[in-house]
């Protein structure tokens, strides 16, 4: 990172040179011998690139909300394994002292960070409890064993939020279930007609060709119980802004 971004004496920037710097030192030995084995050098180019990448996770980690002690033994340069023993300590630490609400509080700010503007608007799409549906696609493969999906996670949700992207919907809701907010239910007969929407779907029509063409299995989504209390945690309406 370049320090002249922030400007000399920059408190930041001195910090994740720092953990850069303590990062480096886990496996910057053994550079000389990988060098010389062919491909080497493409190896190393990539390897830096993770490293800047595990540099902006630290620094981003390193806010208020991050582990203290962490912060504290990078900046103080102690050994390069010290950092990672603190900061399990203090979370440790917290697992017990922190209260359940803090706990929750904790885990919403970090799904927050990692949220794309499209999954909030589906997200607020179903916030008033609103049940969408969705469908996997499965390959039609005359054997039994374990089912091969072609598509998963496909809904109208992205339709109806006005999503930037809707060729990413099902990467959308599936990370939305990943972090728990959203929950997938079993088919609602009073959809059928939505459902037929959902078949005409580019991404969804692209895969039905063939003689038989995948077969559809039929689903509903809808919040989670944790989507709902993240939701009134982070409501913009709430305090009178827009969305």
């Amino acid at each position: 990172m370049d320090e002249r971004a922030n400007g000399p004496g920059d408190p930041a920037a001195e910090l994740v040179g720092q953990a850069g710097r303590v990062l480096g030192w886990l496996y910057r030995g053994g550079w000389e011998v990988a060098r010389r084995l062919p491909g080497g050098e493409a190896v190393e180019r990539q390897a830096r690139r993770v490293e800047r990448a595990v540099v902006d996770e630290v620094r981003k980690r390193l806010d208020e909300d991050g582990p203290t002690e962490l912060r504290r033994v990078i900046t103080a340069g102690e050994s390069p394994r010290e950092p990672l023993r603190a900061a399990m300590a203090e979370l440790l630490e917290r697992s017990v002292t922190d209260s359940r609400e803090a706990s929750r509080e904790y885990y919403f700010a970090l799904v927050m960070r990692q949220l794309l503007p499209d999954e909030a608007r589906i997200l607020a799409a179903l916030s008033d409890g609103a049940v969408f549906p969705l469908a996997h696609l499965a390959a039609r493969t005359g054997l039994s064993g374990p089912t091969r999906y072609l598509l998963e996670n496909a809904s109208t949700v992205g339709r109806a939020a006005g999503v930037v992207q809707p060729g990413l919907v099902p990467f959308y809701v599936t990370r939305l279930i990943q972090f728990g907010l959203a929950e997938v239910g079993d088919e609602v007969a009073g959809l059928a007609t939505q459902y037929e929407l959902l078949l005409t779907d580019e991404r969804v029509r692209a895969l039905e060709g063939g003689r038989l063409g995948p077969r559809v299995v039929r689903l509903s989504l809808h919040i989670s119980e944790l989507g709902a209390q993240f939701w009134a945690a982070s409501d913009p309406s709430a305090r009178g802004v827009g969305r």
